[in-house]
């Protein structure tokens, strides 16, 4: 199983496909690489995919650490031991979040970012229901009740809700106009967890993006409207070089 030693993590991650434009997929809040899975047969036709697992989940080590910055600097330490100078970088929910932290300390990597159902900020509803995401979870592993979430994974797990969490007093919509990189902002009129004002202010502030929002999209857009999504972000990917 493939691991890269970065500092004080091991990070997993999987290649698949050897076409020239690299795709990395970032998963969302708890995940692991591997909810990409049943799309990788498509993409391998057009992309070399990377997938990996962030700090303390999935396959990846835990770490005394954990914060959006210190995620995004795995993906960059992950992407300069695969020798990917530039990538098409796509993030669903937390995984959006993530991406915004990444273009913004590593703009040099980013060929273009896919933002798949997430936001740059969140209101004081949204964020208490972040936070309290992370304290049920932990608060079940105090008590011993039934978790979705496994030990090992915990701490990455809190810590990423709590960056989400955060956006409400840090967001990242002022610090936006600096990406400058072609985005493409993807949203779904039916996302419960999301909802689609955050793909809108999103597409607003950033310099060089572009929207779609599927009125009857869930959460997820890479699955909810596969297809769609699928033709969008070739078509996207062709129009600024990345695919030729």
């Amino acid at each position: 199983m493939p691991h890269v030693k970065l500092d004080d993590v091991e990070i997993y991650y999987e290649v698949h496909g050897d076409r020239p434009a690299t795709y990395v997929f970032c998963h969302g809040l708890g995940g692991s690489g591997s909810s990409f899975n049943s799309e990788l047969d498509f993409w391998t036709q057009h992309f070399r995919v990377i997938t990996w697992d962030n700090r303390g989940l999935g396959r990846s080590s835990p770490a005394a650490k954990y914060s959006a910055p210190l995620y995004a600097q795995d993906l960059n330490g992950l992407l300069a031991h695969l020798g990917i100078e530039q990538a098409l970088i796509h993030g669903v929910s937390w995984g959006g979040v993530l991406v915004q932290q990444f273009a913004l300390d590593y703009p040099e990597r980013c060929a273009a970012l896919v933002i798949d159902s997430s936001s740059s900020e969140v209101n004081v509803e949204a964020s208490e229901g972040w936070y309290a995401r992370g304290e049920g979870a932990r608060l079940a592993h105090k008590t011993g009740e039934p978790s979705s979430v496994r030990p090992e994974h915990l701490d990455s797990y809190v810590a990423q809700a709590r960056a989400v969490a955060g956006l409400r007093e840090h967001p990242y919509t002022p610090r936006l106009k600096q990406i400058t990189c072609p985005a493409l902002v993807v949203g779904g009129g039916q996302d419960a967890t999301a909802g689609a004002g955050g793909s809108v202010i999103l597409s607003r502030v950033l310099p060089n993006a572009e929207l779609k929002i599927w009125q009857d999209g869930t959460h997820g857009l890479f699955r909810s409207k596969r297809d769609e999504f699928r033709e969008l972000v070739l078509e996207f990917a062709r129009r600024h070089g990345i695919l030729t």
